[in-house]
């Protein structure tokens, strides 16, 4: 979920973000003069909405990934262990 989530995230700001690039070289003040204030503020809010999601996802991912980190160590020091408690083989 958190993988998703970010991507949607990230795609979403980037389309939004390229838009307003779009507009703004493609004669842009004239598309802001005829925006409306309800138009300006949606568009401001999903921006925000993007940024907040790729922050929350982005931590979601991280903690899983350290999550992952911990259980390989832990696995890697328990093979480890049981490694060094055997006794060695005679006559090789």
């Amino acid at each position: 979920m958190a993988i998703h989530g970010l991507n949607i995230s990230m795609a979403v700001f980037i389309a939004l973000s390229a838009y307003g690039l779009l507009l703004y070289y493609e004669g842009g003040a004239d598309a802001a003069k005829a925006t409306t204030l309800l138009t300006t503020l949606s568009y401001l809010a999903v921006l925000v909405i993007c940024i907040a999601g790729i922050g929350f996802f982005g931590m979601q991912l991280d903690r899983r990934k350290s999550e992952e980190r911990r259980e390989e160590e832990a696995r890697k020091e328990e093979e480890a262990a049981r490694k060094g408690r055997r006794k060695p083989v005679k006559g090789a």
